[in-house]
């Protein structure tokens, strides 16, 4: 399915562009994502979502990133809060999934203290990355139960949180991915869940899909986008050029289309090669079968390679640019930016050589 035309394209391209100091998303553009439910693309038509499958919410995760990398970046990880449906209790989820502009915020790292008390938990905790934390209508984190080894995730009321302002990284910089803090809060047993059990029936497919897989693959989705932004603004910049690269011989426009013509067949087969594998995977899990730890370190291996051809192509046409790729307010140098922080995603970050392996072009 298609996420947008040309002209919205365009605009929010625009949009994003107005507020380039700012670490948060346009209000304009947070308010087209709600009116179209960007951030309930695997949520239940019951509780106001788009019940999408993987392979369709993927290819949206893949054209919102190529649309500006922030955007893609926040739809794909406020989308990700879905994952959740069926792990809240049934009270929990349609409180906090019907509204209209619901979405999670929040991290799965333990880097919280949670001590049991009369009715719920008292929680304590700092947690980093916390993208779309300016906005999120509430707020997940996990926990290690105090004097227990054992894991529990909470929801918290934005009251709740503290917003610490200090994500200062070179790119996606409109992802308001903020540490958050939780100080000496009380949370009710009912807003305590674990990713490992079902309290309600609102489960999709995608619910029971392995999470590693799942988030590896959105990730790697986000790359595609961005990728194919970095290519098709490489190709604008060379055509601006045309007339005054044609001298000499071989002309630096030949140079730059062969390389273009390259790495876009290096694009191709890396995308190529991730949609069959996400299909692949997905066609097994929905038909009943066990998706086994090898296949699923093989699909990881699929995505991997996708973001390290990603890195590939831009860093091989990056270095044929020229001064304009250095300048920080470049649409070039921007998109490079946002390609090389998506890539550090610690679901992307290659674990055997073969994730480290681009794809050939031919």
């Amino acid at each position: 399915m298609s996420l947008l035309d040309r002209e919205t394209v365009q605009w929010i391209r625009n949009e994003m562009k107005q507020h380039l100091d700012q670490t948060s998303i346009p209000n304009t553009v947070l308010s087209y994502m709600i009116d179209n439910q960007l951030f309930k693309l695997i949520i239940p038509k019951s509780l106001g979502g788009k019940a999408l499958e993987l392979p369709e919410a993927v290819q949206i995760f893949q054209e919102a990133s190529y649309v500006d990398g922030s955007f893609g970046w926040l739809v794909t990880v406020g989308s990700g809060g879905g994952m959740f449906t069926r792990n809240f209790t049934k009270e929990a989820a349609e409180t906090y999934y019907k509204p209209k502009d619901a979405v999670i915020a929040g991290s799965g790292f333990p880097a919280g203290i949670a001590e049991r008390t009369d009715g719920g938990y008292i929680i304590n905790g700092e947690w980093f990355y916390c993208s779309g934390s300016d906005y999120a209508s509430i707020f997940t984190a996990t926990c290690r139960i105090k004097n227990d080894s054992k894991l529990i995730s909470f929801i918290f009321e934005k009251e709740q949180v503290k917003v610490l302002q200090d994500w200062d990284a070179f790119g996606l910089e409109k992802t308001s991915s903020h540490t958050i803090r939780i100080t000496n809060q009380f949370v009710p047993e009912i807003r305590a869940f674990s990713i490992f059990e079902t309290k309600n029936e609102y489960g999709l497919p995608i619910h029971q899909f392995p999470f590693l897989p799942f988030s590896e693959a959105s990730f790697a989705a986000i790359t595609l986008g961005i990728g194919k932004h970095f290519i098709e603004e490489v190709v604008s910049f060379t055509e601006q050029n045309k007339s005054n690269w044609q001298h000499g011989k071989p002309t630096r426009y030949e140079v730059m289309m062969d390389r273009i013509e390259t790495e876009t067949a290096r694009w191709k087969k890396a995308e190529q090669a991730f949609h069959i594998a996400v299909k692949n995977i997905w066609q097994n899990h929905v038909s009943g079968k066990n998706i086994s730890e090898d296949e699923q370190r093989a699909f990881g291996t699929v995505c991997k390679r996708a973001v390290t051809t990603m890195l590939t192509c831009a860093n091989n046409l990056f270095r044929f640019i020229g001064m304009k790729a250095i300048m920080k307010h470049s649409e070039i140098n921007q998109i490079w930016r946002d390609l090389h922080t998506a890539s550090q995603h610690t679901f992307l970050t290659p674990i055997v050589d073969e994730d480290n392996l681009a794809y050939r072009p031919d």
